[in-house]
């Protein structure tokens, strides 16, 4: 199942974003099972001949997220789902993707009212 991370040639963007949203993916369809013991922050870097720290973000990420559990001296397994509906699901994906597209806007300098009239644009189904 890992070995499919990171290795369409369709994806763009940084690597971190890539190898966080592929894992929250697999994850949260349940591909990635509760229990499963991640490779460590090393095995999986040179698995995918990037930075270490890049696997720790990704992962310090998705702990924070509670989709998956460090245990020290023993590895990082994911998470069991909590008991959450399709739609909490749903509405987690989409707290993450509003949470970067929020980011995307503070760093090009839009006021929160920018971002806000951008998303009542998508909303509306208008386009830029």
């Amino acid at each position: 199942m890992l070995e499919e991370l990171l290795t369409s040639s369709k994806m763009d963007g940084p690597m971190a974003k890539q190898l966080r949203e592929q894992l929250r993916q697999l994850i949260l369809s349940g591909r990635l099972p509760h229990g499963l013991k991640l490779p460590s922050i090393r095995q999986l870097a040179g698995q995918l001949s990037c930075n270490q720290v890049i696997i720790r973000r990704v992962y310090l990420e998705l702990e924070q997220e509670g989709l998956i559990v460090p245990r020290r001296g023993v590895g990082t397994f994911v998470c069991r789902p909590q008991e959450c509906t399709v739609r909490e699901r749903s509405e987690q994906l989409l707290y993450h993707a509003f949470r970067e597209a929020a980011e995307i806007g503070r760093n090009s300098d839009f006021s929160a009212e920018e971002i806000q009239a951008v998303l009542q644009k998508v909303l509306a189904g208008s386009q830029r």
